[in-house]
């Protein structure tokens, strides 16, 4: 995945974390979607096997990964990586749905 070189981004030390913020990305699971009205949620099941819903904006992940579409088969995301020479990269990550 490309990253683009961000001159202005990094991650917000002031941000309120989210509880799905505490696991690594590759041990999250997308086992579904729920649509209530206007809003479509996406489903993540924890590695303890509970399920938490999330939509655009949410985050998840340990890199500051931001949602930005959640669709029926998978889960995009932005994350904030650090570039190794002091900067932050922008690098897209996704979530699909689990067999």
């Amino acid at each position: 995945m490309a990253g683009v070189a961000a001159g202005g981004t990094r991650p917000d030390p002031e941000r309120s974390r989210e509880f799905l913020e505490q696991f690594p990305l590759d041990t999250l699971r997308m086992v579904g979607t729920l649509k209530l009205g206007e809003t479509q949620f996406g489903l993540v099941q924890t590695s303890d096997g509970l399920i938490h819903r999330v939509v655009p904006g949410n985050y998840m992940g340990q890199n500051d990964g931001r949602i930005v579409v959640v669709s029926e088969s998978e889960i995009e995301l932005v994350e904030i990586i650090s570039d190794g020479i002091g900067g932050y990269l922008e690098r897209e990550a996704a979530v699909g749905l689990a067999d």
